[in-house]
């Protein structure tokens, strides 16, 4: 996954809210989106409405005011989300929501919201919603990153509300919404349609709201929607956000390409992955963004390297600085592995030492939080940014027409990248006896995965064939970072009764011991 990650809705149960700190709910927004021909005749039907049961009762009618906001260069969008700023009595709140994809009109995104002191008259909304203290204030600092956040429009709904009930209680709220946008730097809503919005939001179960909803979108010609209020908005403003991710060009190796085409195809998808997962590693809320953008980055580095002999020269320069970047997100990633191991070497213990990896578990978080601020200071860098301008430039630009070593046909080729390093896997493994130190079975599976990386590059050339092959590189692979993960485990845990020792005490400290000790026998 990539991104703003999605708690999954369960049937027959009110969205669960998880207060990441005082006045935040975190919940699953699920509700029905549906365009509508004229949004008075929809209020009037839900005023009559009479199907057998169930009961609709007027609510409140609202007058929203919302100010949305992001960077210069999208930050928010690109990691999928989105941020507003609402009045909510005497003060305001600060939400932010995933971006969701329909099916049927029925949405289902994560939904964060922080309250906010109401700010003194003429302030700045977007600084005040940038620098609130809780977990949606937290996020969007992390995500932006140096990059001020501004407000880019500001989206103004006449809201009429009713609340649907059935005999077992309460299932939904129901909105109908009258909606204009208000460019940056305008007062008033330009002269266009306005947008006509129906909205169900399930509290209750949603199998017992679908037969209402199945007769309320027949019985006023309702429509699933096709954009959302700030895609709206954003056609209003005449604002474009950038593709996620970036068009570099061809991604998709064909058997008909010559060996640098190949090269940048596969480099352009995997630069693609690598940007689209940024957001999430910033955040830093769901670490499967973190290991998805670290495994891109290992893949274009595969790439650069398996190709070099037929990408020009400057290719090199790129991969170094990848390197640079990806020793960052390595760092943050191995502790993050370690860290989700804590249950599990709980369980191999008595329950009465459970507590007795506590403080291990606190010095393995406290050089995460040390390791993500300089992870993200690498990526708030001046030096980050000029890596992604030069290598998007680079990518778009394709391979140059004169650098005749790239124009060899791909299926040439092919056989000399997976054939060299297969003899290279194939050497080491041979040298491999059970007596073999750690560092030749870790080198032995570095070299695995650059062989089943080159396998998946040149797949198209192949087939079937190859990826076959591939399958069992990988089932050997595995075995190996089985082995691989036992050793660094070990070495971590003896660095680290080395280095904190005294803070840590005798009983984590035999613990580790016995932890240490089980991976040995493991490897």
């Amino acid at each position: 996954m990539t991104g703003f990650f999605l708690r999954p809705a369960i049937a027959n149960q009110k969205p669960v809210y998880h207060g990441c700190v005082t006045d935040t709910q975190d919940i699953t927004e699920v509700e029905w989106q549906f365009d509508a021909d004229n949004s008075d005749s929809v209020a009037e039907w839900l005023n009559v409405a009479n199907i057998p049961g169930y009961t609709v009762a007027p609510a409140a009618t609202k007058n929203l005011r919302d100010l949305y906001l992001d960077t210069a260069d999208w930050r928010l969008h690109r990691a999928k989300l989105t941020g507003r700023v609402r009045a909510k009595g005497d003060g305001f709140e600060l939400t932010l929501k995933g971006q969701a994809t329909a099916s049927g009109g029925l949405r289902q995104r994560r939904e964060m919201t922080e309250k906010l002191a109401k700010p003194a008259d003429g302030a700045d909304l977007a600084s005040v919603a940038t620098n609130a203290p809780g977990a949606c204030g937290n996020a969007i600092r992390l995500v932006a990153g140096v990059r001020p956040v501004a407000g880019i429009f500001t989206i103004a709904t006449l809201r009429r509300t009713y609340i649907l009930s059935d005999a077992a209680g309460r299932l939904a709220e129901i909105a109908v919404d009258r909606t204009t946008a208000i460019p940056a730097g305008q007062s008033e809503a330009p002269e266009v349609p306005a947008l006509e919005r129906i909205e169900v939001e399930v509290e209750g179960s949603l199998e017992r709201a679908q037969r209402f909803v199945d007769v309320f979108v027949v019985g006023n010609s309702l429509r699933p929607a096709d954009k959302s209020k700030f895609e709206y908005a954003l056609q209003v403003a005449d604002l474009k956000t950038p593709q996620t991710p970036p068009n570099f060009g061809v991604q998709v190796v064909s058997a008909e390409m010559t060996a640098a085409e190949a090269g940048y195809a596969i480099m352009r998808k995997q630069f693609g992955v690598f940007l689209a997962n940024e957001g999430s590693t910033r955040w830093g809320d769901d670490i499967e963004g973190l290991h998805d953008m670290r495994v891109a980055a290992r893949r274009l580095r595969a790439a650069m390297s398996a190709f070099r002999a037929y990408l020009p020269p400057i290719t090199e320069k790129h991969r170094m600085e990848l390197g640079w970047v990806a020793a960052a997100l390595g760092e943050v990633r191995d502790l993050d592995v370690q860290i989700e191991r804590m249950d599990e070497w709980r369980e191999g213990l008595p329950e009465s030492n459970h507590h007795a990896l506590d403080a291990v578990e606190a010095i393995f978080s406290g050089r995460r939080e040390a390791g993500r601020k300089r992870m993200l200071r690498a990526l708030d860098s001046r030096r980050y940014d000029l890596f992604v301008e030069r290598f998007t430039r680079f990518l778009q630009a394709g391979p140059p027409r004169n650098f005749q070593a790239g124009r060899e046909p791909i299926g040439e080729v092919a056989p000399v990248i997976v054939g060299k390093r297969y003899r290279q896997f194939r050497k080491q493994g041979d040298k491999i006896t059970p007596a073999s130190p750690p560092y030749e079975y870790h080198e032995l599976r570095i070299l695995g995965k650059k062989l089943r990386y080159a396998l998946e590059f040149v797949a198209p050339v192949y087939g079937e064939p190859l990826l076959e092959f591939s399958r069992g590189v990988t089932a050997i692979q595995d075995i190996l970072g089985l082995h691989q993960d036992a050793d660094v485990a070990v070495g971590m845990l003896e660095e680290m009764a080395r280095s904190d020792g005294r803070r840590l005490g005798p009983d984590a400290l035999m613990a580790m011991g016995a932890i240490a000790e089980g991976y040995r026998r493991h490897a």
